[in-house]
């Protein structure tokens, strides 16, 4: 599966667990679940995500739950749920209701926090699914 909005890359992102840093003329462009491997260190998550986000043309990632990945991923992997057209975050944002089908197949859910994307170490000692939302905050042809 690709995201199906296609937007040229960009040159940083911000990675958030907090809506309210969202700006509000910030669109939603597709909905994730990013399945992470045990092994991997904080700082390699958050490169692999920032790498990807930023490819796809993300101004930012807002991180939603965390719950435990039953099945033993190898490598990072982002699996797109939508959406068909971009839509205002501030506006039309209805919550973490996208790839239930594979989100339910998991375990337990999981802490992250805010602080967990610095360190060496992996922040997780199982593999996780991580539900994410890419928004991009460019004024342009998706602005309505």
């Amino acid at each position: 599966m690709r995201i199906t909005t296609v937007l040229p890359a960009t040159s940083s992102v911000e990675i958030t667990f907090d809506e309210k840093q969202i700006a509000e003329q910030c669109r939603v462009f597709a909905h994730l679940i990013i399945a992470i491997p045990a092994h991997l260190s904080e700082i390699e998550i958050k490169e692999q995500v920032e790498d990807y986000a930023m490819k796809n043309g993300a101004d930012y990632v807002l991180v939603g739950f965390v719950r435990e990945n039953l099945d033993d991923p190898n490598a990072i992997t982002f699996t797109p749920y939508g959406p068909k057209q971009p839509y205002l975050f501030t506006q039309q944002w209805t919550g973490w209701k996208f790839g239930f089908r594979d989100w339910n197949r998991g375990g337990q859910l999981v802490d992250y926090g805010y602080d967990r994307m610095k360190r060496e170490k992996s922040p997780f000692d199982m593999p996780v699914n991580v539900q994410a939302l890419l928004l991009t905050c460019q004024l342009g042809p998706l602005k309505q």
